[in-house]
């Protein structure tokens, strides 16, 4: 009976052991993929890869994305790193949040100083920020600036303008004094739009960089200050 006995233990042992295989070595089983491995921080493939994930989505080249496309060597020759470093830390207005860790986003200061780096490599063509103009905000007189606006920029971004107004009481609730100036500089070649020194209705040599100032401010005081003013 004893010798019974231990076969039929050996046996359920045996059972039990092969049963518990898939389990315990799924992981390990022939053909079975292995998790993608992130590429390594400040990469090219790092940065498309955190490109897709974070900004494609507003950002995206041609008409697709809502903001001014990263994929334009136009908008790296306005833009400085120090500004597209600090937009991505710090977001912009309403239209783009904050992706620094300070504002609740993913990114450390180093991180988002990577992203810009290799997105200028990858899409800059090149070039480096342009001394012609600031890339970030400039103080300018609005009155002229609606004169400059009337002339140039009106047919196509005024009411019922064929690019889509930009004077709209919600578009400027939304976007940052700092966002006009970006798209006033590099403009959207996809829509029509062209950048600041590029030619335009009234301006074959496109704006001055003091018009660009003058509009962006004409811009900025027509923006609702509240949304009890945006009632009909």
């Amino acid at each position: 009976m004893s010798a019974i006995r231990s076969r039929l233990m050996m046996s359920a042992l045996l059972a039990g052991g092969i049963a518990l295989i898939p389990a315990t070595a799924c992981d390990r089983l022939p053909g079975r993929p292995k998790a993608a491995q992130s590429a390594q921080e400040g990469s090219p493939e790092w940065t498309v890869e955190v490109f897709n994930t974070s900004c494609r989505g507003c950002h995206a080249q041609g008409a697709v994305g809502a903001a001014v496309p990263l994929m334009d060597s136009a908008y790296w020759r306005a833009a400085s790193d120090e500004q597209v470093t600090r937009g991505v830390l710090e977001g912009q207005g309403m239209l783009m949040p904050a992706f620094g860790l300070s504002g609740g986003g993913p990114f450390t200061p180093a991180q988002a100083s990577a992203l810009t780096r290799g997105m200028r490599a990858l899409w800059g063509g090149g070039a480096q920020k342009s001394p012609e103009i600031s890339g970030t905000l400039v103080a300018g007189n609005a009155s002229n600036g609606k004169s400059v606006f009337d002339v140039a920029c009106a047919g196509c971004h005024g009411v019922g303008g064929s690019a889509g107004s930009v004077t709209d009481p919600m578009y400027l609730r939304l976007i940052s004094d700092q966002g006009l100036w970006t798209a006033v500089v590099a403009g959207r070649k996809a829509l029509g739009s062209p950048a600041w020194n590029e030619p335009m209705p009234g301006r074959p040599n496109g704006l001055t960089t003091v018009e660009v100032a003058d509009v962006v401010a004409y811009l900025s005081s027509q923006r609702p200050r509240s949304m009890s003013e945006l009632k009909p």
